[in-house]
């Protein structure tokens, strides 16, 4: 229980973050994604239920204040939290560099699925998936990839995890 309180401390702490921060630190229009980067966290660190679960209702609380289809941002977060959740720290240990590129495929994962569920409600043309994914994704990626740094080092060097015998 006290877990779930601290993992739901966080989540508030970057959705207030997300609305009050992320747009005065925005590089022209890219901006980092600070949910998704505690999704992932949550998900490599508890498992694939969890990531799930929250990643569900994240989207939804997400698709309650966007102007898109209804459904579409809790589907994705709730796959991307199922695939980080599959690199669960507890199965497999993931380096820094595998970390980072499992938060990459992470956010192509997101961002993929809402842009297929888009296209499909407009008939739109799956060429312009490809160029989203580059102009728009490939830039909020790196720029929270970068943003991970800090509670990465915070987790890994500042407060390391004890170990039980």
């Amino acid at each position: 229980m006290n877990s779930a309180l601290r993992w739901a401390g966080w989540f508030l702490v970057c959705a207030i973050l997300q609305s009050t921060l992320v747009p005065h630190i925005a590089i022209m229009t890219v901006k980092p994604d600070l949910p998704l980067l505690a999704l992932f966290f949550l998900a490599t660190k508890a498992g694939v239920m969890p990531g799930v679960l929250v990643g569900f209702f994240l989207g939804l609380g997400h698709d309650l204040f966007s102007p898109g289809l209804l459904g579409s941002n809790s589907l994705a977060m709730g796959l991307t939290g199922a695939l980080c959740g599959l690199f669960n720290e507890r199965v497999m240990r993931l380096d820094p560099i595998m970390r980072a590129v499992l938060m990459l495929a992470a956010f192509f994962v997101n961002d993929t699925v809402v842009m297929l569920v888009h296209l499909l409600k407009v008939d739109g043309a799956v060429s312009t998936l490809f160029m989203e994914l580059l102009v728009v994704t490939l830039p909020r990626s790196v720029y929270t990839l970068a943003c991970s740094a800090i509670p990465f080092i915070w987790i890994t060097v500042i407060k390391p995890q004890r170990l039980v015998d």
